[in-house]
Order: C-alpha cells, then sequence, then structure tokens
C-alpha cells in the first residue's frame, strides 16, 4: 500500500489542484509542499509532514480543516485505497527521528558517548578528491583499526570548511557501528573548554565534579576532539588536556585531533605539545579542485528533490573556490530560494545571488551569507531552520548569535541583517543583537561559544 501510494503521490496532488479547482497560490502554499512521511498497513492510516518551516506552525489545523477530504478522495480514487489521514509539523517529525536515531545509538553501543554527531557526515556522503585522498584513507584506516592503529594520534589539519569534520564524525559513526563495546567520546573545543572551566570553577566546593570530568576523558578508549587549536593558549583547559592527552597515550588510546594548522605552524603551542602531535600521523586537507567541487554538489542535489541543473552546478563550482563551506552555503542559498518561491531558479538568477559569495582575490570576503553559514554548520542546523518561523530555544539562539556576529563584524544596518535571515523587520535583529551582547557580560559559556566562532570567521 505505502509504496503505491507514495509513487502516486506527485498524481494525487495534481489531482487535489485539478479536481477541487485551486488556485496556482493556493496549490504552491498548501498542497505542493505537502510530503508522505509513513503509512500504517494494519489500521489503514497515514501520516503526511506539512513543512512549518515555510508554513508556520499552525499550518496543519488549516490543511486538516480545509483540504482533508479533497486529499483523501483523491488517494482513493488514483489508488483505490481508503485511508485516514494525520498530519504533522516536518520539524515535529524532524525531532521524532533525530529522537529514535539516538535510541538506535544508545542501544547498539550503551557505552558511547558520541551523541552529538551529524548523521550525514559519514564516509558515504565524504566525496573524495585529489585535496584530500590521504586524509579520508588514513581516517578510514583508524576507523577500521581504532586500538591497532600505528596514526595516533591522528591529527587532520587544514583551513576552515574543507571537510574536517565531517572526516572526524565520520570515523566516530564507523567506530560505533563496527565496535560497539568501545567507548567513543566526540567533543568540540568548545565544550570541552566549558566543561574543564565549569568543573574548576566548582571545584572549590566540591572535587567530585572535577575529577568525574577526569574520569570521563581518560576513560574512554577513542577521544576525538575538533578545533583542537581553540584550546591552545587557555592555560587551565591546555594543561589539563596534556595530562589526558599523556594518561590515554599510555594506555594505548586512540586520540584524533583536528585543527586548522599543522602543529609546527601554530605559534602559541609548547614544543610539549609539538611533539606529542606529531607522533602520529599528522595528515592535511586542501582546498578542493574544481572536479571534486562539482561532485560534491551533485551528491547534494542527489537527496534534493528541487534540481539546480547542470549549468548552475557548474557555474557554482567554477567560481566558489575557496571552501566546500561557501560551496555548500551558495547551493542552499538557491535552493532556499526555490522552494521560498515555488519556482524554477536560471542561471542568471544564479549568478544575481551568489556573487557576494565569490571572490575576485585571495583574500576571504566576510559578509553577512558567509557569516550565518558559518555559525549554522557550527550548530548543526539549516539556512531553511534559521530562516523559518521556528522558535524553539535552540533555534532562536542560535538565529541571536548570527544577528549578533553579522552586527559586530560586518556593521551592516538592521535591515539588511533581517533580509538575510527570513526577511525579519529591524526591531526583532535589533531584540537579537542586543541579547546576546547582554548576555555575554555574565555568561562565560556564550563568551566562549563567541570567542571560537569569531576565530573561525577571521581564520586565526
Amino acid at each position: 500500500m505505502e509504496d503505491i501510494i507514495r509513487s502516486k503521490w506527485n498524481d494525487i496532488l495534481e489531482h487535489v489542484k485539478s479536481e477541487y479547482a485551486l488556485t496556482d497560490v493556493c496549490y504552491k502554499t498548501w498542497i505542493s509542499p505537502l510530503e508522505l512521511y509513513s503509512v500504517n498497513e494494519e489500521d489503514e492510516t497515514a501520516v503526511i509532514s506539512v513543512n512549518d518551516y515555510l508554513l508556520g506552525e499552525s499550518s496543519k489545523e488549516h490543511i486538516n480543516k480545509k483540504y482533508n477530504l479533497f486529499i483523501q478522495v483523491s488517494i482513493e480514487e488514483i489508488t483505490g485505497f481508503h485511508i485516514n489521514i494525520t498530519y504533522k509539523n516536518k520539524s515535529e517529525l524532524e525531532n521524532n527521528d533525530n529522537n529514535l536515531k539516538v535510541s538506535k545509538l544508545k542501544t547498539r553501543a550503551k557505552n558511547n558517548l558520541a551523541f552529538n554527531l551529524n548523521e550525514k557526515y559519514t564516509f558515504d556522503t565524504f566525496v573524495v578528491g585529489s585535496n584530500n585522498s590521504f586524509a579520508h584513507a588514513a581516517s578510514l584506516a583508524v576507523a577500521d583499526s581504532p586500538l591497532e592503529s600505528e596514526y595516533n594520534p591522528l591529527f587532520i589539519y587544514g583551513g576552515p570548511g574543507l571537510g574536517k569534520t565531517h572526516l572526524i564524525h565520520s570515523i566516530a559513526h564507523h567506530i560505533i557501528e563496527n565496535y560497539p563495546d568501545l567507548q567513543v567520546l566526540y567533543v568540540t573545543s568548545e565544550q570541552y573548554i566549558n566543561e574543564i572551566v565549569d568543573a574548576m570553577r566548582n571545584s572549590k566546593q566540591d572535587r567530585t565534579t572535577l575529577n568525574n570530568i577526569k574520569k570521563k576523558y581518560r576513560e574512554v578508549d577513542v577521544l576525538m576532539i575538533d578545533d583542537v587549536q581553540f584550546i591552545i593558549g587557555k592555560d587551565i583547559t591546555q594543561e589539563e588536556f596534556f595530562h589526558t592527552f599523556n594518561a590515554l597515550y599510555e594506555q594505548g588510546k586512540q586520540i584524533i585531533l583536528t585543527s586548522d594548522k599543522h602543529p609546527n605552524q601554530m605559534e602559541k603551542l609548547e614544543e610539549r605539545y609539538k611533539s606529542r602531535f606529531n607522533w602520529g600521523l599528522p595528515v592535511d586537507i586542501k582546498s578542493p579542485e574544481y572536479e571534486t567541487r562539482l561532485a560534491i554538489l551533485k551528491k547534494k542535489e542527489e537527496k534534493e528533490s528541487i534540481k539546480l541543473g547542470d549549468k548552475i552546478l557548474e557555474y557554482i563550482a567554477e567560481n566558489i573556490k575557496t571552501n566546500i563551506r561557501d560551496l555548500e552555503g551558495a547551493y542552499n542559498k538557491l535552493i532556499l530560494r526555490s522552494k521560498l518561491q515555488h519556482c524554477d531558479i536560471s542561471l542568471d538568477t544564479a549568478k544575481e545571488d551568489i556573487k557576494e559569495l565569490i571572490l575576485t582575490d585571495d583574500k576571504i570576503k566576510i559578509t553577512n551569507d558567509y557569516i550565518i553559514n558559518i555559525v549554522i554548520e557550527h550548530y548543526n542546523l539549516t539556512l531553511e531552520q534559521i530562516n523559518s518561523k521556528n522558535r524553539s530555544q535552540k533555534i532562536a539562539h542560535v538565529r541571536h548569535i548570527c544577528m549578533y556576529l553579522c552586527r559586530k563584524i560586518t556593521n551592516s544596518s538592521y535591515d539588511e541583517i533581517g533580509e538575510r535571515l527570513g526577511k525579519r523587520d529591524r526591531t526583532t535583529v535589533m531584540h537579537g543583537y542586543n541579547k546576546i551582547e547582554e548576555d555575554l557580560l555574565t555568561d562565560i559559556s556564550l563568551q566562549n561559544e563567541i570567542d571560537i566562532l569569531m576565530k573561525i570567521i577571521n581564520h586565526q
């Protein structure tokens, strides 16, 4: 039943439009974005996903009230199946899917501590080119034999947005899948710093917290820290990491680190760290060449219902040369425009939309779009989520950080920033900026977040 309904879904939606004489506006706004999520054949029910990112949180009630009978009848007329329909918001279903994935991971690997991984970052989705083939091969070798690898530590380095995080997440997923008894701990440098600072601050009253943190990091089988360069120079955190590194290395545990530079090029890094980081294998990732950039875009397009077409993909690949983050940022911007405006994107439109991302020299041009892309990647969100009306605590927090950093770094007007963030008005942007600025006075964790993001944006 489900396969038949899914294969006929477009026909069903078109039938709703033609049979009930819906206008183009009504169809594109309410019916076209609907997606079949699941079908339960036993009780003959279906769940249909409503894109609340585009239509707002009350959209499912509106569709259920006004269009449910039309959709139900159209399904029966096209497929012959009479089913009852439940409408659920896309954000709600995505949260359920994420919770289910986490639950499955916990069941498969009860001791695993790496639950803040991006499910999309796997070896299967990593595009290999001449710029990253050695790093990919080394990462796969470590993932295949995590406690027997001669590459310890594995130190992956390269500029921002080139795929270091994708690789380290891929290693974690591979180990969790194939070695469920191993304890895998993945953290960003930001998370590590915050945990150590909080434990140190509380240690005067209770040393249990600090001892638990030390135990957490020194009793794992695989420790992965992303952007380790941000730990360097922070005396207390750096010293604690030094002892953790030594403890794990002496036990033969696997250590995997990423950084923006080779250990020998890190100016503030003490010799004792440089020597340890060089014990294993430092491997670099360079900027992708044209063929790899195009392959990355085509791989992304495979998963999208909207197709930009070869000419636009070739134009993006030819002109966005800096890194994968900018490449995908340009692609995502065009996809979002197509979804919001329910239209195809022409080559001329694409050129106009991404012209600010195209560089005329080797220096990175820091624009509002560039800042927003870095922030949403850092927090594992999408441009669509940030531009939506979703007001969940996490998305609102990240949206406010985008507003703050755009204003702070580019000095753009509140109106300009609001235009880049779902066409929000200037008072909304002003509120977001002021909230972050006020919270920075007392929130140490937020201070660390902003410090790290500023360094990523400015390539420090």
